[in-house]
């Protein structure tokens, strides 16, 4: 459903530059990534059984995939993050979202936005009300920080 037809962010030199310097910051491979998305989604899944949503996100949105080239581990840690939120119950939002760090919070959000990006993978309903309650809770800075943060998830 794109609106237009060419990528102009694949035209900026500036940002082609940033994702290639952040590329380089990480000392792990793409296979070590997605080996660590895994292992991280057992650890999540067994949380989600038991319950506790809180842990779950802090183990799904802690050292999440950054970089080119990590678009497999990527979207499988946004389906991961995803699970966490379709399985809270809804009056359970607020006080999830109230015991997470101000940073998880932040890529909690990247995520939503990830998922309002791609309607048909995600559950747009269950987004807004997750970001209703993060913007409550963080005020418009999380808005700001996630939106000025050159790092996707």
């Amino acid at each position: 459903m794109a609106h237009r037809k060419l990528a102009i962010d694949d035209l900026d030199v500036e940002n082609q530059e940033m994702t290639e310097q952040m590329q380089f910051m990480s000392t792990r491979s793409n296979e070590e990534v997605a080996s660590m998305v895994d292992q991280k989604a057992a650890a999540v899944r067994a949380a989600i059984t038991r319950g506790n949503s809180i842990e779950a996100l802090e183990k799904a949105l802690a050292d999440p995939p950054y970089g080119r080239g990590l678009e497999p581990a990527q979207s499988s840690n946004a389906q991961l993050v995803s699970e966490i939120l379709m399985a809270t119950r809804a009056q359970d939002i607020a006080s999830v979202v109230a015991n997470l760090a101000d940073e998880d919070r932040d890529v909690l959000l990247k995520y939503i936005y990830h998922g309002l990006a791609r309607p048909a993978e995600f559950n747009c309903g269950v987004l807004l009300s997750w970001h209703e309650r993060i913007v409550e809770n963080g005020g418009l800075g999380s808005i700001v920080r996630v939106m000025s943060d050159r790092r996707v998830v």
